[in-house]
Formats: C-alpha cells, structure tokens, sequence
C-alpha cells in the first residue's frame, strides 16, 4: 500500500514537473528568437521576461539540501558545464568567428573573462553570463533557507526583498560572476519556489479552461503593452517580467503535455551555451543563397521563426552527441555498459 502510494506521489510530482519544463520549453524559445530577430518592438517585449522566466521556473522544483551537498551538485550541473562550453567556444571563436565579429579579444582576454564571468568581458559567448549568476542565485538561496531554518525564522523573504531594493534604488557596478545581476533575479526564484510551495497550479486548476484563457489573454496584453510603452524600469521591472511569466506559466498548465516543449526544456541549458554560434552560421548561410545583407535576413519574421526553429533542432543534435560522448560536461555520468 505504501509503496503504490509513493509511486502515485512521484507520477504527480513528474506531471507537476512537465509543464516546468513546458515552461523552460516555451523560454528558451523566446530566448532564441530573440537573439535572432531584429524588432524593436519584439526585442522590448521578449526581453521583457525571458531571463526571469528561467529564475522562476528553478525555483518552483527547488527542494532544500545541506550546503555542501548543494554546492557540489550545482558545480557539477552548473559551473562544469560553463567552463566547458566556455573553453570550447573560445577556441571556436580563436579558429573562425573572430575574423568576422566586430569584437576583438585576445585567447588570454578570452579566458580572462570566462573566469571572471562578467557579461562584458564574454563576448566569445555572450549569453554563458546566465550560467554563473544562477549559481550563485541558487547556491544563496539553499544557504538563506538552511541558516533560516536552523533558526527557525525564513531569512530568505526580507534578505532577497533587501536584495531587490539594493538592485532597483541603489544599483550596483558590475561584478564577478554576475553576483549584481544575482541581486535583481533571486526575486524570481523566490516567487517560483512561493507558486510551487502554495500549489498555485492546483489553484488555477481548479478554475474552468476559459478563466485560464481569459487570463492568459489579459497578462500577455498587460505584458506587451507595458514592455512596448516601456513601462519596465525599476520596481515595474519585477512587474512586467512576472506578467510575461505568469501568462506562460498559465499557458503551460493549460498545455500540460507536449513532447517538443517538454525536450527543449530539458536540454535548454545546453541550447543556451551553443545556440550563438549556431544560429549565426546558418544566418550568414541564409543571406549568402538569399544574396541578401544579415540584416535584412534578421529583420524578417518568417525567416526569422524558420531560424529560430532550425537553430533549436541543430542545438538538440548537438545534445545528443554531447550526451553520447562528453555526458560528463553536461553534469552527467557516461553509462556503464552491462555485462
């Protein structure tokens, strides 16, 4: 009897994790696309959630575990996996993209930054900065919730609210792996853990697929007229990038299984690292048979969307071989073979 009912448990708690990874899914969607399209309006409002998404979505699977035991498996999830798509991008960047990409860095500046994990100093792979701020947002939160609980009082709520109001009133210079952007994000996380925590999704399960609809109509409104109008500085930032979330959120619960989502979300740490240079060989491949200049081929949409979907394909080959040969720069152990 316990033991059909601890598997009832888990297959809830795979249902809850799906539209997670629908969710994951739909961001790095966006987070694609928005590297590739050039759209003022779109930029606005893709950027608008797309990164805090990501945030939230970790928090709401989070579960508590001893420090030490937390640092480990986020250095073996999180920080192997940067440097090792770090270094190989480096040296793809020494051997081809450098000759061609305005930005001029030697192999020891490259290096420099990829230690450093500064957003301005990674412009071998610009978007590897996501890795090292959600280490340290994940690392601190743990801690925050470990101390607090020793003491039996949650030092996560005023630290991370302490936290935001330094990031939106104060502002902070740039600092080593993203420890300033780590202050603005963590709020995400926080909120993410809070929906999982209060079975948000039990809640708006409950109400009739029109209510969710309706909702999701009215925030992705709320979302674009906001980013449009740029109504996302200071606290507003929190505000439309949770009306963005919240409105994917919605739409994934309602959508509740679908396999290509669901694998993009899975694999989505692995399409952040290589999707840059991918979608700019298959860009300039396009504008060459085209005969026409990058640009134009950025700033169309349907060109722009077969792209999106193109790089995303490429980037799940390149996860499967990386699985098949190199599992452990992924965080993963190579299978033992069975005798």
């Amino acid at each position: 009897m316990t033991e059909n009912r601890s598997r009832a448990n888990i297959f809830i708690e795979q249902n809850r994790f799906s539209y997670i990874d629908i969710l994951r899914g739909i961001g790095i969607f966006f987070v694609v696309l928005g590297h590739i399209y050039y759209n003022d309006v779109a930029y606005r409002w893709i950027y608008s959630f797309h990164m805090p998404l990501f945030f939230f979505a970790a928090g709401w699977v989070y579960k508590e575990k001893p420090i030490r035991d937390d640092i480990k498996k986020r250095l073996q999830t999180i920080v192997r996996p940067y440097f090792c798509f770090g270094m190989a991008t480096i040296l793809y960047w020494q051997l081809f993209e450098k000759s061609f990409r305005s930005a001029d860095i030697s192999f020891i500046q490259a290096i420099e930054g990829l230690v450093s994990g500064m957003y301005e100093h990674l412009s071998f792979n610009v978007h590897l900065w996501f890795l090292p701020c959600f280490f340290i947002v994940t690392v601190l939160f743990n801690a925050l919730v470990r101390i607090g609980k020793k003491y039996r009082y949650d030092l996560s709520f005023p630290v991370i609210l302490c936290m935001s109001a330094i990031y939106i009133f104060v502002g902070l210079p740039s600092l080593p792996w993203g420890i300033d952007k780590a202050f603005g994000y963590i709020l995400f996380y926080k909120i993410g853990s809070f929906f999982s925590l209060s079975k948000a999704d039990k809640r708006l399960q409950a109400h009739s697929i029109s209510y969710q609809r309706v909702c999701i109509v009215f925030l992705l409104t709320m979302s674009f007229f906001f980013s449009y109008c740029s109504i996302n500085q200071g606290i507003m930032w929190y505000v439309t990038a949770m009306l963005g979330i919240v409105s994917a959120w919605i739409f994934s619960v309602l959508l509740h299984k679908n396999r290509i989502l669901e694998y993009l979300g899975k694999i989505s740490l692995v399409i952040l690292c290589v999707h840059g240079p991918v979608y700019r060989i298959l860009i300039k491949v396009v504008s060459i048979l085209l005969c026409w200049s990058t640009d134009a081929v950025r700033e169309n949409f349907i060109l722009s969307l077969l792209l999106t979907v193109l790089t995303l394909a490429l980037c799940g080959i390149c996860f499967q071989i990386i699985k098949r040969f190199f599992p452990w720069c992924i965080g993963r152990q190579r299978k033992k073979a069975v005798v």
